[in-house]
C-alpha cells in the first residue's frame, strides 16, 4: 500500500516518467514527494496535460510559460507557489527548457486532514502565493534529511511534510486573490507570439514588432494578447524579465548593471525603478534580504 502511495505521488510530477529519471533529483516520504529539476539545456518538457488525486504545488527558480491550470493560462514568476488542487486539470501550454524548479505532490488524505486540522476543511486553493524563507528553509531541510540515505530519520521527513503543507496552507488562506481566467478559445497567433516573446525576452523587443507578427494594428493588438493571456504585451514582458532579475540575484554575484543587462533592461535606473514597483524593494535589497 505504501509502495502505491508512493508510486501515486512521483507519476503525479509529470506524464513522462523518462523525463522524470533523467532530469530531476526526487526527495519523499510516505505523504510528501519533491521533483527538482534541473536547470540545464537538456532539460527540456514538451507541452502536455494531465490531472490527478494528489495536490500539487510548483516552485518556478526561473520564468516557467504558459501554465495552464483548468481554464485559466499563466507564466510562472519566480518567488511565488502555484498550487494545483486535486482532480484539477494542468500542465504546460508550451515547451519548457533550462529552467530550473521543485514540484511537490502531497497526499490528498494527508493535506486534506490537514486543511480540516487548521479550520479550512470547506475551501480549496485558488491561487498563487508568495515563497516563504520559512518553506524555502523547510523544503531545504527535507532535502538535506533525505540525502542523509540510510540514515536518514523518516520521522522527521514527516515532520517536515507537515510543516511544509501547514505553511502552504497558511500563505494560502492568510491572503486574498482570485485567478485571472483566460477565454477558452484561444487565438493561434497570440500564442506564437507569446512563444517568441517567451525566448527573446531578454533581447530589445517592440510592442509594434509583434503587433506587425500577428498582422494586427498595435491597438488591436495590445487588446487581443490581454484577452488571451490576461495581461498586456508589455506587463506580460516585464514580468518575464523581472523573473529573469530575480533568479540572478538569488544565484549569481553579478553586479546590478549587469543583472540589468542580462535580464533586458538596457538602463540600470530603469530596471531599479521596474523591480521596486513590483517586488517593493531595490534589486540590493533583495539580494541581501535573502542573504540574510
Amino acid at each position: 500500500m505504501k509502495q502505491q502511495l508512493m508510486q501515486s505521488l512521483f507519476s503525479a510530477h509529470h506524464t513522462d516518467k523518462n523525463f522524470l529519471d533523467r532530469n530531476c533529483d526526487h526527495y519523499y516520504c510516505e505523504v510528501l514527494s519533491i521533483a527538482s529539476f534541473i536547470d540545464s539545456p537538456e532539460c527540456t518538457s514538451l507541452p502536455f496535460r494531465h490531472k490527478h488525486d494528489t495536490y500539487e504545488f510548483l516552485i518556478p527558480y526561473g520564468p516557467i510559460p504558459l501554465i495552464i491550470c483548468e481554464d485559466t493560462v499563466y507564466f510562472g514568476e519566480v518567488g511565488y507557489v502555484y498550487p494545483v488542487q486535486s482532480g484539477e486539470e494542468h500542465g504546460s501550454k508550451s515547451l519548457v527548457t533550462n529552467i530550473g524548479y521543485d514540484n511537490i505532490t502531497v497526499d490528498k488524505t494527508f493535506l486534506e486532514d490537514t486543511l480540516r486540522q487548521k479550520g479550512h476543511s470547506d475551501k480549496t486553493f485558488n491561487w498563487r502565493f508568495e515563497l516563504t524563507k520559512e518553506q524555502r528553509a523547510y523544503i531545504q531541510l527535507f532535502k538535506d534529511e533525505f540525502n542523509n540515505g540510510p540514515a536518514c530519520d523518516k520521522k522527521k521527513l514527516l515532520h517536515l511534510a507537515a510543516l511544509i503543507t501547514t505553511s502552504f496552507i497558511d500563505s494560502e488562506f492568510n491572503q486574498k486573490g482570485s485567478r485571472t481566467r483566460s477565454p477558452s478559445q484561444y487565438q493561434q497567433g497570440i500564442v506564437q507570439v507569446t512563444a517568441y516573446i517567451n525566448q527573446h525576452y531578454t533581447e530589445p523587443i517592440k510592442i509594434e514588432d509583434l503587433a506587425n507578427m500577428c498582422h494586427l494594428s498595435r491597438t488591436y493588438f495590445i487588446s487581443a494578447f490581454k484577452k488571451v493571456i490576461g495581461e498586456t504585451p508589455y506587463n506580460y514582458l516585464l514580468r518575464l524579465r523581472i523573473s529573469k532579475a530575480k533568479t540572478l540575484l538569488e544565484t549569481t554575484d553579478y553586479t546590478i548593471k549587469e543583472i540589468a543587462n542580462m535580464s533586458g533592461f538596457q538602463k540600470t535606473n530603469t530596471f531599479t525603478s521596474h523591480f521596486r514597483t513590483v517586488t517593493h524593494m531595490t534589486p540590493s535589497e533583495y539580494r541581501e534580504n535573502l542573504r540574510n
